[in-house]
């Protein structure tokens, strides 16, 4: 696990700024805090790898490995999907790929298997239902016994929460995404969904006694409080660029109409019947 975690933490930023470096090599601009997103995101995959190591016994089953497991959790499939859907990879991608690479991208993006997969009860579905089955099942035991089982549920539960902040608060072209309210509802939906795993893991300890009550018990208070933060924060950044939109209209609205002096000639041919026109040379 904390393998694969090292390698999505070099990859994805090497070939985020590799994009970026081809954008400022045609002189095009790129924003610095999409690509502050992106390496802090990388960051938080890095610190989720080097968690084992610093807290020992997790992956193990054992008492003392749950609030780690947590940890992990809480980097590599909130707070990493947070930061790099804020970093607009996608956008990147379509500015900087070549036409296959942008044709096959659009192709996706206009699928309907995207349209399906974006809309808020599915995301709702794929990350409350994502969540829940995992720690509330056997996969959590069998995810220590058969290691790629739990490879494969977070990298589902990271996939599904890059869904998630791409919906709330993504920058990148997603096809018919919901009004501001509707992502606001969701985010609270999702939010509900984690809390209420987090009590009830606090309340009930892991499927097959799969740890010291103590030791669960305060895994649950570290979800608890640290899917708090993380929500919190896509909270702000849905309503921080709802408001940073919102002022941007209103002083558009506001400004008053510049008129432009066209030189005589073109000004003519814009007045004159279609029939009539001539070039302008």
């Amino acid at each position: 696990m904390s393998g694969a975690l090292l390698l999505v933490a070099v990859a994805v930023p090497g070939a985020y700024l590799a994009g970026e470096r081809r954008l400022h090599r045609r002189g095009d601009r790129w924003p610095a805090r999409r690509t502050a997103a992106a390496v802090g995101a990388a960051l938080a995959v890095l610190a989720a790898a080097l968690v084992p190591a610093l807290l020992p016994g997790h992956g193990h089953g054992h008492a003392g490995g749950f609030p780690a497991h947590v940890v992990v959790h809480l980097l590599a499939t909130m707070l990493a999907p947070l930061l790099l859907a804020l970093s607009a990879p996608l956008t990147l991608a379509l500015r900087t790929l070549p036409r296959a690479g942008r044709t096959a991208l659009l192709g996706v993006l206009r699928s309907r298997w995207a349209r399906a997969v974006t809309r808020a009860p599915v995301v709702l579905v794929l990350e409350a239902g994502g969540l829940w089955a995992f720690y509330l099942t056997p996969l959590f035991h069998l995810s220590h016994t058969h290691p790629w089982v739990g490879v494969a549920a977070h990298v589902h539960m990271a996939a599904a929460g890059y869904l998630l902040s791409a919906v709330v608060v993504g920058a990148d072209p997603l096809p018919r995404r919901p009004g501001v309210p509707a992502r606001a509802v969701l985010l609270l939906l999702a939010a509900a969904a984690h809390d209420v795993l987090a009590k009830v893991l606090w309340a009930r300890g892991l499927p097959g006694h799969g740890g010291a009550t103590a030791e669960v018990r305060t895994g649950a208070e570290v979800l608890y409080h640290g899917g708090t933060v993380v929500e919190v924060a896509s909270a702000v950044a849905l309503f921080g660029g709802w408001y940073a939109r919102e002022g941007r209209r209103s002083r558009r609205r506001a400004r008053p109409p510049v008129a432009v002096e066209a030189p005589a000639e073109v000004e003519a041919q814009v007045r004159a019947p279609a029939a009539r026109r001539s070039p302008v040379r």
